[in-house]
């Protein structure tokens, strides 16, 4: 069993394709065939379902790809470790994030790390924050950040940052009343309201908050759902309703002048930026050189 046999396997499990596993491994397809078959007789069975559009890992192979995940990790980490020249250190860091980190607080924390380890390459993608937990359990992705925290116990969880949820109206609309619950409750009641799709950790909070003070989500007035944050602000911007987002979020807009922010009196409003990875996940030194510099970086802003 070889290192680059153990790499080809990886890359194949997380991009489900020999083609595009050849491609990021600069090997021709026969070349990288080759090697899962030898890997394969060395382990002695079958690793992978070959179909006509996707390759699936055999139960072995789900099994297996633990393994060979941590056997790479740890040979990064020693080769890390025994270098001592940290902006020198390679790697690739796959990201799944919900909306609010991964286009208002990620682009950041990534564009400042590159600054010190310019040798790492980032792959972030976004899905609302319970797929981000449905999905990181796969192979595709090494981290998750995530506005809600998961009951599973099959991840750590580590909070970040410290959010709030805002009330934000068009700019033709006033709020001129009490910043207490109560009286926001009744000004929500009766106006348009541009809602979240299920599943993302901004719906969850503005929905026990609706809870708290005896409404329903059935009750409001709501024209539209979106799948992001970006898309309610703009909604928002060009007068349709009103809805709830992240105060990281709208800091341009209301800096601009563009829409009406407004905080509320409710702890039920402030919520965790977490950080989400598998138990016993192995890091590679690049992996954990982010979420150490994510941690730090978070505490600043």
């Amino acid at each position: 069993m070889e290192f680059k046999q153990l790499e080809a396997f990886v890359q194949i499990s997380k991009l489900q394709s020999f083609s595009k596993a050849s491609e990021s491994l600069f090997l021709t397809q026969p070349a990288l065939s080759s090697q899962i078959n030898a890997l394969e007789k060395d382990i002695g069975t079958q690793l992978f379902i070959r179909s006509t559009k996707k390759v699936y890992p055999t139960k072995a192979g789900i099994h297996f790809y633990e393994y060979a995940q941590k056997m790479l990790a740890i040979r990064d980490q020693s080769l890390y470790e025994m270098s001592k020249f940290s902006r020198e250190c390679t790697g690739e860091v796959n990201i799944l994030a919900s909306s609010v980190p991964a286009q208002y607080i990620l682009p950041q924390v990534i564009a400042d790390f590159n600054k010190e380890y310019p040798n790492i390459v980032f792959h972030l993608y976004q899905k609302d924050s319970g797929e981000v937990f449905e999905e990181l359990i796969k192979y595709q992705y090494d981290i998750g950040f995530v506005g809600m925290e998961s009951e599973n116990g099959r991840y750590t969880q580590t909070p970040l940052y410290k959010d709030q949820l805002v009330l934000i109206l068009p700019l033709a609309m006033k709020y001129d009343g009490s910043r207490k619950a109560e009286e926001i409750i009744k000004f929500i009641a009766e106006k348009n309201f541009i809602m979240r799709e299920g599943g993302s950790g901004t719906r969850s909070e503005m929905e026990a908050f609706f809870g708290k003070h005896g409404l329903s989500a059935k009750d409001l007035k709501t024209i539209a759902y979106f799948s992001n944050t970006q898309g309610i602000i703009e909604a928002v911007a060009q007068g349709m309703g009103i809805s709830f987002v992240s105060k990281t979020a709208v800091q341009i807009y209301n800096h601009l002048n563009l829409i009406n922010v407004v905080e509320i009196e409710s702890e039920l409003l402030s919520r965790n930026i977490f950080c989400v990875q598998k138990k016993d996940m192995i890091l590679t030194p690049a992996q954990e050189l982010f979420i150490n510099f994510a941690k730090k970086h978070c505490q600043n802003i």
